[in-house]
């Protein structure tokens, strides 16, 4: 059997990575308004965590439908994000990058602080994508979730990292379709997350409220 055939799993591969940059590029182009990333990345991990289980329908459409349903209720999650990141990676690039090494302790302390609240949006979105529930609620099962399963944790801010360092190291260009990637990847470890959270009882999809 050639393994270009329809469902070898060299051509099931080739069309997941399809899928992943597609739904990349569908990211980036949402996310413009930067206002709008909150929106956009609900919608990713709403195609990403189906992807993953090979439960994906029109990806295009399906996106759509989640950024369109997201978009007011991602505001009062990702603004405050937004903020946070803003403040964290004004003060790392003064005191890391302009600081010209005068500043070891200030460089340490930002840089942890960035990553911790990258980690930490990055377990709000997908939790959006798949549960309901209140902002604050959002907010307090991400902070549980995230101090409960620290191997995964750290697994999800080194990929974040990357993506980031990636993104800067060759001029941006990853941005365009890098989201994909990385998403599903962490999509990969929130499907696993939450399924098990779920076959214990802990949390429901229309309740998700961690004991």
């Amino acid at each position: 059997m050639s393994i270009l055939q329809i469902n070898s799993p060299a051509a099931n591969a080739i069309s997941k990575f399809v899928q992943m940059v597609y739904v990349g590029l569908l990211w980036f182009i949402c996310s413009i308004p930067i206002l709008t990333i909150g929106a956009s990345t609900v919608a990713l991990y709403e195609v990403l965590l189906k992807l993953e289980k090979n439960q994906e329908g029109a990806i295009g459409a399906a996106f759509f439908r989640g950024f369109r349903a997201n978009l007011k209720a991602s505001f009062p999650v990702w603004i405050p994000i937004l903020l946070v990141q803003v403040v964290f990676g004004v003060n790392l690039l003064y005191y890391a990058v302009l600081g010209g090494g005068y500043f070891p302790v200030q460089s340490v302390v930002f840089a942890v602080l960035f990553v911790l609240a990258l980690t930490a949006s990055g377990y709000v979105f997908p939790i959006m994508a798949r549960f309901e529930n209140t902002t604050a609620g959002t907010f307090r099962m991400a902070f549980l979730l995230a101090i409960r399963n620290p191997g995964w944790t750290v697994v999800i801010a080194v990929i974040q990292v990357l993506t980031l360092f990636l993104c800067w190291g060759f001029l941006y260009l990853p941005t365009l379709f890098i989201m994909g990637i990385s998403g599903y990847m962490q999509a990969a470890i929130f499907n696993r997350i939450f399924d098990r959270l779920i076959e214990q009882g802990k949390i429901t999809q229309t309740n998700p409220i961690t004991e």
